[in-house]
C-alpha cells in the first residue's frame, strides 16, 4: 500500500530499513515514508480520493497521538478512521527497548560492538524511539507518563550511568497500554524511582537513635501519582465540605504511617565485574550490573518496619508483622480503589496529551473509562486512552478552551520526525545532546524537581483572569521562546533535501506552491497571508543554482512554519 524508497542508493539507509523490518512490518509504513523524503506528495495524491476522513482532520488528530504525523500515517487514519488506527497501534509489539539498545550498542541495523555505551547512548535511544519506532502512540504516551511519574538526572551521579533511567523508560513503555494498578506497582519497585525519591535502603524506625523511615515516596505516591492533594468529583472539580472548603485527600500523619510500608527495599542483582550479590545498603549506581537496573527491588525483612499501619481514614489498615510485599500490595490497592484516583489520573493524562483546560464532561468521560472499561475492569489504560483520543471535545474543532501549547520535547522530536532530520546519518542519531541543551528541549528525565518542568496550575495573568491554566507557558518567556526558535533553526538545516524538493527549489516560481505544501504537512494549514507574503518576498531573489542555496531557502520556509503559533499550539 505504501511506496518504499530506493535503498540501493544509500547502504546506510538500507541497513536501517532491514533493522526496522526485523522489528515489525508495520514499521515500514511509517519509517519508509519518512526516509523516502519529505513531503510525500505522490502518496497523498494517490490515496486522497479514497479517504473516509478529510486528510486535514486526520493530520490534526495525529498531532495529538504522535510526536508528529508522517504522510503515511495521515492517509492511513484518513482511510481507516481514528479508532482503527488507535487499535492497531495498541496491538503492536513494543519496539526495541532502551536497555537493549544500550546492551547491543546501537539501533536496529546499526549495532556497533566497538563503541562504549555512555549516557549519550541512553539519550540517543529514547530520541530514536520517539522519532522512528514502529509504535509512535506508545512513545507519545510514554513521554506523557514520564512527566507524571517523574525521575530526573538533575544533580545526581546516576546521569552518567547508561543503564540508569533506561529501565524506567522501558517500564513506562511496557505499561503504557496495560493497567494502571500494575503501573504503580512497577514504579514502586523501580530502582530508578527508589534512588530518586530516596526510599531505596529506607530503614525501619529506631527509637534509640530517633531514626524514622524516609517519607518521600509515601508523600509523592499520593500527591503526584495517584490521588493528589484534594478529593475530586468525577469531573475533576474539588469536593467541598459543609463549609464550602476543599477536602484534603491525606494528612501528614498518613505520610508518617505509609512511610513504614516502603522500608527494607534494596537493589536486587549483582555488582559488576563478577562481584557479589547486592544487599541492603548498597547505593553506588556505577557498581550495579545492567540487569540489576531492570529488576524489581527486593525487600530485606529485617529492615522492614514491623508496626501496624493505619492511614487514609482506615482505607489502609495493615496489621503489625505484615510482610513488606503484602504491605505494599495493600497500600497500592487502597490508593488504586480510592474514588479520587480516576479523576486525578484522567485530568493529568488529558493535560499531558491533549488539552490544558479540559471540560468537566471530558474529564468525566475519561474517569468513567478508568473505573470501568466496559467489561468491569478498573484502570485499563487502553480504555482510558480510547476515551482521551476519541472524545467529542477533541474530535470537534472549535471546542471552547480546547488545546495546549505543544510540550517542548514533543515539539522538538516532532520537527525531527517530519523533516527527516539527522544529526548523524551513520548512527541514526536524530539530534545531539548539545542541541537538546540549546533548545531547552525538556528531554525525558531532566526535570529540575519531582514536580516536573512546569507547575500544573501555572497561569499567565491573562489566563488567570479567565480561570484557565497553561503549564507549558511557564518556560515561554522571551528568553525561553528565543532559545526554542534558535534551536529549531538549527534543526531545519538538517532536513532531508530530496530530489523532489531540490527540483521545486530550483525556481522561485514554485515557492508559493511549495511553501503551502510544507505548511499543510507540518501544521495542517497554510500560513496566514501576511507572514506568507512577507516570506515569499524575502526569498524571491535568493539564488538557487547550488544545493547549499536551495537548503537555505528550504530552511527559511521550514523555520517560519515551525515557529508560527498555529504550529506550536494544538487546538
Amino acid at each position: 500500500m505504501f511506496p518504499t524508497p530506493d535503498l540501493k542508493a544509500n547502504p546506510a539507509l538500507s541497513r536501517s530499513r532491514r533493522g526496522f523490518l526485523r522489528q515489525s512490518a508495520a514499521a515500514c509504513a511509517s519509517t519508509a515514508a519518512l526516509v523516502a523524503g519529505f513531503p510525500q506528495t505522490a502518496l497523498a495524491q494517490a490515496l486522497a480520493g479514497a479517504t473516509a476522513l478529510p486528510v486535514d482532520s486526520a493530520a490534526r488528530w495525529l498531532r495529538f497521538t504522535t510526536f508528529a504525523p508522517l504522510d503515511s500515517e495521515i492517509l492511513d487514519v484518513a482511510t481507516r478512521g481514528y479508532g482503527a488506527w488507535l487499535e492497531t497501534q495498541m496491538l503492536l509489539p513494543q519496539s526495541r527497548s532502551v536497555a537493549d539498545w544500550v546492551r547491543l550498542k546501537g539501533p536496529p541495523g546499526f549495532e556497533d560492538p566497538n563503541q562504549s555505551p555512555h549516557h549519550d547512548t541512553r539519550i540517543q535511544a529514547i530520541d530514536w524511539k520517539c522519532v522512528y519506532a514502529a509504535d509512535p502512540l506508545r512513545q507519545r504516551v510514554t513521554y506523557a507518563l514520564s512527566n507524571l511519574f517523574v525521575i530526573s538526572e538533575a544533580g545526581t551521579d546516576r546521569a552518567v550511568v547508561p543503564e540508569a533511567y533506561s529501565a524506567f523508560w522501558d517500564l513506562l513503555n511496557r505499561n503504557a497500554f496495560g493497567n494502571f494498578r500494575t503501573l504503580i506497582e512497577d514504579v514502586t519497585y523501580s530502582l530508578d524511582m527508589g534512588f530518586y525519591l530516596t526510599y531505596l535502603n529506607s530503614r525501619k524506625a529506631d527509637a534509640a537513635t530517633g531514626r524514622q523511615p524516609d517519607e518521600n515516596y509515601a508523600r509523592e505516591l499520593m500527591q503526584l501519582f495517584t490521588i493528589g492533594l484534594w478529593e475530586l468529583n468525577e469531573d475533576g472539580s474539588r469536593k467541598l465540605d459543609g463549609s464550602g472548603q476543599p477536602i484534603p485527600t491525606y494528612q501528614q500523619t498518613d505520610i508518617v504511617q505509609l512511610a513504614r510500608v516502603f522500608t527494607g527495599l534494596y537493589p536486587n542483582g549483582n555488582l559488576r565485574n563478577g562481584g557479589r550479590a547486592t544487599r541492603f545498603g548498597d547505593a553506588s549506581p556505577g557498581a550495579f550490573t545492567a540487569e540489576t537496573w531492570g529488576r524489581r527491588m527486593a525487600i530485606d525483612a529485617s529492615q522492614h518496619a514491623p508496626e501496624a499501619v493505619r492511614a487514609l481514614g482506615g482505607r489502609v489498615n495493615i496489621a503489625a508483622g505484615t510482610s513488606g510485599a503484602n504491605a505494599i500490595r495493600a497500600t497500592l490497592d487502597a490508593l488504586f480503589q480510592h474514588p479520587t484516583c480516576p479523576p486525578f489520573v484522567a485530568l493529568n493524562l488529558i493535560r499531558r496529551l491533549t488539552c490544558s483546560n479540559p471540560s468537566p464532561g471530558y474529564v468525566s468521560r475519561v474517569s468513567r473509562a478508568f473505573v470501568n472499561n466496559g467489561s468491569g475492569v478498573r484502570g485499563d489504560m487502553k480504555a482510558v486512552l480510547r476515551a482521551i483520543f476519541l472524545d467529542p471535545d477533541l474530535l470537534t474543532p472549535g471546542t471552547p478552551n480546547f488545546g495546549m501549547l505543544v510540550p517542548r520535547y514533543v515539539y522538538t522530536m516532532g520537527a525531527v520526525r517530519r523533516l527527516g532530520s539527522f544529526d548523524s546519518l551513520g548512527t541514526q542519531r536524530p539530534i545531539n545532546p548539545w542541541l537538546h541543551k540549546t533548545l531547552g528541549s525538556q528531554r525525558p528525565f531532566t526535570a529540575p524537581t519531582v514536580f516536573n518542568f512546569n507547575k500544573p496550575d501555572y497561569a499567565t495573568p491573562e489566563l488567570k483572569a479567565l480561570g484557565l491554566v497553561g503549564a507549558e507557558l511557564e518556560n515561554y518567556d522571551e528568553d525561553g521562546a528565543t532559545t526554542v526558535f534558535n534551536g529549531l533553526g538549527q534543526l531545519t538545516r538538517n532536513a532531508t533535501l530530496t530530489p523532489y524538493l531540490s527540483a521545486k527549489l530550483a525556481s522561485s516560481a514554485n515557492d508559493a506552491e511549495l511553501l503551502d505544501e510544507l505548511s499543510r504537512r507540518l501544521s495542517g494549514r497554510v500560513l496566514p497571508s501576511g507572514e506568507r507574503n512577507a516570506l515569499l518576498g524575502a526569498i524571491r531573489g535568493y539564488p538557487r543554482t547550488q544545493t547549499g542555496w536551495q537548503r537555505n531557502v528550504l530552511s527559511a520556509m521550514l523555520w517560519t512554519i515551525l515557529i508560527h503559533p498555529q504550529n506550536m499550539v494544538l487546538s
